[in-house]
């Protein structure tokens, strides 16, 4: 769905295409095919000019994957709130994936399989989820036509000029 909405860039940017077993061992979890899939045929870019999703072994610090989900984990967990799920590494918990201009962290919710894991969007302004039963990809994707738009996105997300622009 997500090939048919948004066409990968020809030249992807520090595309990834494996291996996987260090990146998975050092997350202690495997990835969704789908987000495999992802990182190697648009790589490392601005979706929507509005969010960005962390690629493994990225050049640059603030896309790697790896870093990103230790950092975003153990910030949150500072925080003197109660969560309505478990962070990683806990099992079932959530692990960020990209975030937006706003400040908006994108998770997967690690429950069950890779392949079932859903999307779950913190929003920072309210402090609020919203969760949404689709992967990564479907979720990019409906965001592209207009089918998602999370409560605290911008409206005016769509018409886009540049649906997805891989970075320099």
């Amino acid at each position: 769905m997500l090939l048919k909405a948004v066409p990968p860039p020809a030249l992807p940017s520090d595309a990834f295409t494996g291996p996987w077993e260090a990146v998975e061992a050092e997350l202690g979890a495997s990835l969704p095919q789908d987000y495999k899939d992802f990182v190697r045929l648009y790589g490392s870019g601005y979706f929507m000019e509005f969010l960005g999703v962390d690629i493994p072994r990225s050049p640059n610090p603030n896309m790697r994957l790896e870093s990103n989900v230790r950092i975003a984990c153990a910030g949150f967990l500072t925080l003197d709130e109660e969560w309505p799920y478990p962070w990683w590494p806990h099992p079932g918990g959530l692990i960020p994936f990209g975030a937006t201009d706003n400040g908006d962290y994108l998770f997967w919710l690690a429950r069950g399989a890779p392949t079932d894991w859903g999307v779950v969007v913190w929003d920072r302004g309210l402090g609020q989820f919203e969760a949404f039963d689709c992967d990564l990809t479907d979720f990019l994707a409906g965001l592209a036509t207009g089918d998602i738009l999370p409560k605290e996105f911008p409206d005016d997300l769509l018409p886009c000029d540049r649906l997805f622009q891989p970075h320099a």
